[in-house]
């Protein structure tokens, strides 16, 4: 489906305070915001200027400690990469190390630390495993005729929220400046046509890459708001996990088809699905390197005056994505994200619109406004590859 900026829920009205520019939108999306477009319009919308949603999460494969963990019979508990709260009460846990042991998680304080009993499948000992280390998720086993426990063991989900980011782009001419248009158009009209132009590719920018002031989030009438981006949402839930990782230009252009393998690597032991449909969002430089990877491959005879060498499309181990080259993020980084996951979401009656603004003296004026938020579900199942 593409994107107008609309929600196909079908409770969702247009703009109600202006002139409703949505099939505008869809029209130019493709070209100048072609992830928001490969994303598609939210089946949901916005009922406040803090957007509240449930959080899917997805079983990951594995988890990371990130504490030791000791060689003790006791019970255990030890923080992890933020995907606690992705696992249930019961789950077994594998140390895959030089001691191998089986543990089952008793308790899930919350997304950075659970508990777990140890030496499940009878080991003499219990193992150890350093910092940083891989726990394999196993699954969740119960005994014979198991009865609910009362509790919730949040695999339904976390609350989140993000805040409803206002949108605002001005418009004015003089009437001096009409009158000395040289073309016979009326510049007023052209530079609304425009604005109108320039309107998808600054949302898909916020999206990627917008930023909050937590003192003023929620925004009055004199603060700004603003929302969180994706590229927040990746970094915040996986500090020191290598689905947020840094690596030299150098390496990367050597060899983006490793670097990418090891991102979605990680990715997928957080969860991601291969079946998910899965797009690749580049900067200028990364993506030159990843159009690079198809130098070797004879395409054409050397007779034809056409030289093409681009990458739209990519497969790896992991799956398959589409690669987007993207102005928005910084030369040299890059992100891995699932569509399924992201939505790009409006405030109810706040699509973006045109409003025309009375006049002032000789003064010609208009606005275009509209109000977006993001939500990312299990981000810590998305990459970011950054120098």
């Amino acid at each position: 489906m593409a994107f107008s900026g609309l929600s196909s829920n079908k409770l969702f009205t247009p703009n109600l305070v202006g002139e409703d520019i949505s099939d505008v939108i869809r029209t130019l999306a493709p070209y100048e915001a072609p992830f928001l477009d490969w994303l598609g319009d939210a089946d949901v919308f916005a009922g406040s200027t803090k957007h509240e949603y449930i959080e899917d999460f997805m079983r990951p494969r594995y988890i990371i400690n990130s504490t030791a963990i000791a060689s003790d019979t006791a019970a255990t508990l030890f923080r992890v990469n933020g995907l606690g709260e992705a696992l249930t009460v019961g789950t077994l846990l594998e140390n895959e190390s030089a001691a191998p042991e089986l543990m089952q998680v008793t308790s899930i304080v919350g997304a950075n630390t659970i508990g777990v009993s140890r030496v499940y499948d009878g080991a003499a000992a219990a193992g150890s495993l350093a910092a940083g280390g891989s726990l394999f998720v196993r699954w969740p086993a119960a005994e014979e005729g198991h009865e609910h426990s009362g509790a919730h063991t949040a695999r339904l989900g976390n609350r989140k929220s993000n805040t409803v980011g206002y949108f605002s782009v001005e418009i004015a001419t003089t009437g001096t400046q009409i009158a000395l248009n040289q073309l016979g158009g009326d510049s007023y009209e052209r530079a609304r046509a425009k604005v109108f132009g320039e309107i998808p590719g600054l949302l898909e920018s916020e999206v990627l890459r917008g930023v909050w002031n937590s003192t003023n989030s929620l925004g009055t009438s004199t603060a700004t708001r603003t929302m969180r981006g994706l590229r927040l949402e990746i970094s915040s839930p996986s500090t020191g996990v290598p689905i947020n990782s840094t690596v030299a230009a150098s390496s990367f252009a050597a060899s983006p088809h490793t670097y990418i393998g090891n991102l979605w690597e990680s990715v997928f032991q957080a969860g991601a699905s291969s079946s998910e449909d899965w797009g690749i969002v580049a900067g200028r430089t990364f993506f030159r390197d990843i159009s690079n990877m198809n130098d070797t491959k004879v395409q054409d005879s050397n007779r034809t005056e056409l030289f093409k060498r681009v990458v739209r499309e990519y497969e790896g181990p992991f799956g398959m994505a589409t690669v987007f080259l993207s102005r928005a993020l910084p030369a040299t980084e890059l992100l891995l994200v699932p569509k399924q996951r992201v939505k790009v979401v409006a405030l109810n009656g706040r699509s973006f619109a045109y409003q025309e603004m009375g006049r002032t003296g000789d003064n010609t004026k208009g606005m275009v406004v509209g109000e977006y938020t993001v939500e990312a579900h299990h981000a810590a199942a998305m990459g970011r590859l950054r120098v």
